[in-house]
């Protein structure tokens, strides 16, 4: 494979059709989602203080608002990640249908195409990672409730050492078998790529998706690999010249941001504060979509390399 030619392919197809970069924003907002919390303390002067605020109605306002706001996150977060899995479909069809000329595909039915597969494309995804999730979660809890037993058993025997030791051997196991199911986790995710564009281009089930995907890998590893490395490097050079950008902003931003803090701002510094960090954000997003969309428009052009052009695509 030529692969300089094929990352050029991608970019020009990438920044010639704009709506490319849209499904990239869709497909990178739901690509993940962090949650964050807040810990405070209380000192021994104001516990008294604390215990007559947190009445028994306070707390049950507090609990239905925590309640709450986690369904509302957690049903948020699976939009998302169906306007991600879709916007994804999306592209990977949009480039499939540009690079064979046979329509000139817009947001809305390029976005539709990948919508049509959402089933296919959310059972593939949980029966790929199902897997890796459940070894994790078996890992931590069988590491958790080892330290937990150890550590009872060192109490009883008033033994500090043999409870350090044990704890530093169960963590030399757990880092181990955690040295294991990160290239299996890397393995599943060629496999997913690929069997996505099987669910997309070839109109395949979800088993025989997973299989394609995985015939795929096995054929062209190397090919994918140093596709993979040839984007490693570009996103490195990418994420540089993003710093550099945005360096310049956020001393926009902290500058006016440290006069906030100390309460002696002025309204056109914290007016600058404000579009500093709406800018910033603007430049993110729009490096994040790009990115994705040409990487993604790449490895689709790759993979009708490898499989044949005669996709599946629709109008």
């Amino acid at each position: 494979m030529d692969y300089l030619a094929t990352i050029k392919r991608g970019w020009q197809l990438t920044w010639n059709n704009k709506f490319l970069w849209v499904l990239g924003f869709l497909a990178a907002l739901g690509s993940g989602s962090g949650f964050s919390n807040s810990n405070y303390s209380a000192n021994s002067g104001n516990t008294g203080a604390m215990a007559e605020w947190m009445t028994p109605e306070r707390i049950a306002a507090m609990t239905a608002g925590l309640a709450a706001f986690t369904c509302i996150a957690f049903i948020v977060g699976i939009i998302l990640w169906l306007v991600s899995l879709s916007a994804r479909g999306g592209l990977i069809a949009g480039v499939a249908q540009l690079e064979r000329g046979t329509a000139a595909p817009t947001v809305g039915s390029a976005f539709r195409l990948g919508w049509r597969r959402i089933g296919r494309l959310v059972g593939m995804t949980l029966l790929l990672y199902i897997v890796p999730v459940i070894l994790f979660i078996v890992i931590m809890v069988g590491f958790l409730g080892a330290a937990g037993g150890l550590a009872y058993f060192s109490n009883s025997a008033n033994d500090p050492t043999a409870m350090m030791a044990g704890l530093g051997g169960m963590a030399l196991v757990f880092m181990c078998l955690l040295c294991v199911l990160i290239p299996f986790a890397i393995a599943l995710s060629l496999v997913y790529a690929f069997a996505f564009r099987g669910i997309v281009l070839r109109d395949m089930g979800v088993m025989d998706s997973i299989r394609h995907g995985w015939q795929v890998v096995r054929k062209n590893l190397g090919e994918i690999l140093l596709l993979g490395l040839a984007f490693f490097l570009i996103g490195i050079i990418i994420l540089v010249v993003t710093a550099a950008i945005i360096a310049p902003i956020a001393l926009l931003v902290g500058v006016p941001m440290v006069a906030l803090m100390e309460s002696n701002a002025t309204f056109l510094q914290g007016l600058l504060a404000v579009l500093g960090l709406v800018l910033g954000l603007i430049v993110f997003a729009l490096v994040s979509a790009i990115t994705t969309a040409w990487q993604s428009a790449t490895f689709t052009l790759a993979y009708m390399q490898w499989t044949g052009k005669d996709v599946l695509v629709e109008k």
